[in-house]
């Protein structure tokens, strides 16, 4: 039987997609402008860069629960003929791979902080605190941990009932 995917599991893909478009429209209105009424907008290309922020932050955090975020499969690859040891590796890069993303969540978080209470604004947009920018960041790593987490969980609650997802 099909499952319906819980909302919670495609927040990423939703952030992706409407970023995508109104980056598009965006861009689209710039160029538009540019080339038949010799006019441009500033905050239409700094916008889309913070789109853009966005969507690498919720691809990051959309790969971990995917199990395509970055890790060491060398050594893995290489214990595949052990599979207890293959996945004894696997988990250690993945519990490697979730305190690296939570150390970073804090760190932008830090740096986000400092933008609050400094009141840092983009200088084309005076209109958007420049802290948004550094959310994506907080999110998406502190999402591609819990995602890691999640998918682990998922894992071992499906091996218990006797079938690999």
């Amino acid at each position: 039987m099909n499952k319906k995917e819980p909302f919670y599991n495609q927040i990423e893909k939703y952030i992706i997609i409407v970023f995508m478009i109104a980056m598009l429209i965006l861009l689209s209105f710039a160029i538009f402008t540019r080339f038949f009424f010799s006019y441009t907008t500033s905050w239409t290309e700094q916008l889309t860069r913070l789109m853009l922020v966005w969507i690498s932050f919720a691809g990051i955090s959309w790969a971990g629960m995917l199990d395509v975020h970055m890790k060491v499969t060398a050594i893995s690859l290489l214990t595949k003929k052990h599979p207890k040891f293959f996945e004894y590796v696997l988990m250690v890069g993945d519990l490697a791979a979730v305190l690296y993303c939570f150390y970073l969540t804090y760190r932008i978080g830090v740096t986000m902080r400092m933008t609050i209470v400094q009141y840092q604004v983009f200088t084309a947009m005076p209109w958007c605190p420049k802290w948004v920018m550094y959310l994506a960041g907080v999110l998406g790593m502190a999402g591609c941990g819990l995602r890691i987490i999640q998918r682990r969980v998922n894992y071992f609650c499906s091996r218990k009932e006797g079938h690999v997802a």
